[in-house]
């Protein structure tokens, strides 16, 4: 039996093209390629560029890091895990940090973010730490003072002004609470 080779057909490349024009996915791929061709004659050019210049590229990173690799660490500085695990405790703070900013926003824009409010706590702070130690000092009898004791204190001008200032607090603090709606005031 003879074998007679019969010629091998190839599909012409136009009607190939043709088939695949007709279908609506490719011709709206198509579309898209056109609308930014002038972004891919860029990208071809410069990887182009990166492809010639890729031994000069390669040459100048190993050097580099060779340079890199010379140069000794000053002592105190911390080492590339160290700054890794400080740079992950980092993230981690970051997420409640923003939980919390609303609250530190409203705390800022309140009466209490006021200088003269803070001056007046750094005040009371000072005198709570002098009588503590005042009271530490002094005697038994002076720590249990009885009401003969009281009512001289009231003749002191040191206590009749801290007297005074603690009535102003309370009477201020009793028109607040007078108010109909006593919710915390903002600046605006």
């Amino acid at each position: 039996m003879v074998v007679v080779a019969q010629p091998v057909q190839t599909p012409d490349p136009v009607r190939q093209l043709a088939a695949r024009l007709d279908d609506p996915a490719v011709a709206q791929s198509l579309h898209q390629l056109l609308d930014h061709v002038d972004l891919l004659a860029v990208l071809v050019i410069g990887l182009d560029g990166l492809a010639r210049r890729g031994d000069v590229i390669t040459d100048a990173l190993v050097e580099s890091v060779s340079e890199l690799r010379a140069v000794e660490r000053p002592a105190g500085l911390p080492d590339a895990a160290q700054l890794l695990q400080v740079a992950q405790q980092i993230g981690g703070m970051v997420g409640p940090t923003v939980d919390i900013l609303p609250t530190v926003e409203y705390l800022l824009r309140s009466d209490l973010a006021d200088t003269r409010v803070i001056d007046i706590a750094a005040m009371a702070s000072r005198a709570i730490v002098n009588g503590s130690q005042a009271t530490e000092a002094a005697s038994k009898k002076e720590r249990r003072p009885g009401l003969f004791a009281l009512w001289r204190a009231t003749r002191d001008e040191d206590t009749r002004r801290a007297l005074g200032f603690g009535l102003g607090i309370a009477k201020a603090l009793g028109r607040e609470l007078k108010q109909p709606d006593s919710a915390p005031t903002t600046k605006n």
